[in-house]
């Protein structure tokens, strides 16, 4: 059976080669995958916070795969491995490895010269991660865990909740979009507000 995706606003959309990545060939809805992924997701998360890793290690490119892969691996081929083709949103392919090594030593720099408070300095790092899109899919939900490394591991602060107050998926969604948009013309006041609601 043929594995049909509606997708939505902000959302990247897989290509057919993407698509056959898809390990648990059992599963036919889109629900179903979301519903697999978030079980990695939860592995991931509890993985992250039973170890302790250093700047040293949270700030290389192997560690952002690492993380991705743990997220996605039971359920894509492709898992921690950045996308080969150019989607809907995102840098150029070709500038993922470049814009990452900027955003990472961006985000040294601001944690040594402490430009912004703690949750800005998470923040900015997992909006920029956003909007490079490293990966074929999970990139917000991967950027949401990096920001809760940052702030747990390096920053020694309370981790985001990121709207699990708005009990609402659509409008926790809606909501998170919204203030990226924000964020994208440089007003991080209703994402920082989000991340911790």
């Amino acid at each position: 059976m043929e594995l049909k995706i509606t997708y939505v606003e902000g959302q990247n959309q897989l290509n057919e080669e993407e698509l056959n990545g898809l390990k648990l060939t059992e599963l036919t809805t889109y629900a179903e995958i979301c519903t697999a992924e978030e079980r990695g997701i939860a592995k991931t998360t509890a993985w992250v916070e039973k170890n302790y890793f250093k700047a040293e290690k949270i700030f290389t490119e192997a560690f952002l795969k690492e993380i991705h892969k743990r997220m996605l691996s039971e359920v894509w081929l492709w898992a921690g491995k950045f996308r080969l083709h150019n989607k809907n949103l995102g840098v150029d392919k070709i500038k993922i490895s470049s814009e990452l090594k900027q955003l990472m030593s961006n985000t040294r720099f601001w944690i040594e010269d402490e430009s912004y408070t703690m949750d800005e300095i998470a923040l900015r790092f997992a909006h920029r991660l956003m909007q490079i899109q490293p990966f074929p899919d999970g990139n917000a939900r991967h950027a949401k865990i990096m920001a809760n490394v940052i702030l747990e591991h390096l920053l020694n602060s309370e981790i985001f909740t990121w709207g699990e107050s708005i009990t609402n998926p659509e409008k926790n969604r809606e909501a998170f979009l919204d203030a990226l948009r924000k964020a994208d013309k440089g007003k991080m006041d209703d994402l920082l507000k989000f991340a911790r609601s």
